[in-house]
């Protein structure tokens, strides 16, 4: 078995897909969180000064997404034929398009109602689109799973999961939900919960600011 570590900020943030992936396959992982004051005399040793890392037997490689792939796919958590690995891909896709094209700039933005103004146009306008494709996928899987793709949970599944929880989480200060009246994934999200591995992680797991 391959020892792995994890580097990142003590947060959820960017790191959390992979730290989903690990406890849902019930592998053991180094999760090594630095603070800010720690980060500077570590930055030199990542890749690309950034963080989160993951160092597999000793090699460091980057990239949030990449490393979830990665590990999904060493675990077995990547579908069980192309297809469906190509809806998963779809997913990871559509989320890394929201943040790029929305969620920044909301994040970027400095003036706070400027920010409120944001969230609701992004809730309003451009969020449909997205979450009706989403919604669509979970209805051609017709296994009776409930998963986003075959009968077995997938990566995809924990994306989906980690997305709602978090773009909650963060868009709820502004009282924007841009899932609400979406019971299909509140089903799906519900569903994810309570996996055994899921469940006594988020209970677990350290409560942090972002």
């Amino acid at each position: 078995m391959a020892s792995y570590k994890l580097y990142y900020f003590d947060g959820r943030g960017a790191a959390e897909l992979a730290r989903l992936v690990f406890k849902q396959a019930g592998v053991d992982f180094e999760d090594i969180r630095y603070t800010g004051e720690e980060w500077p005399q570590h930055k030199s040793e990542m890749p690309l000064g950034a963080m989160p890392v993951l160092e597999v037997d000793g090699r460091k490689i980057c990239q949030s997404l990449a490393i979830a792939r990665y590990l999904a796919k060493e675990f077995g958590l990547f579908g069980s034929n192309n297809m469906e690995a190509f809806v998963i891909d779809e997913l990871f896709e559509i989320f890394a398009e929201i943040m790029n094209n929305h969620l920044w700039k909301i994040f970027y933005e400095e003036d706070e109602n400027k920010k409120a103004e944001l969230a609701e146009t992004f809730k309003k306008d451009s969020a449909a689109k997205y979450l009706n494709l989403i919604e669509k996928r979970l209805k051609e899987n017709t296994s009776g799973s409930g998963f986003y793709v075959g009968s077995e949970v997938t990566v995809g599944d924990l994306l989906l999961y980690n997305s709602m929880y978090a773009n909650r989480k963060w868009l709820g200060q502004f009282s924007v939900d841009v899932y609400e009246g979406r019971p299909l994934l509140e089903e799906h999200f519900k569903l994810v919960g309570v996996l055994p591995n899921i469940a006594k992680w988020v209970q677990e797991r350290p409560e942090t600011a972002f």
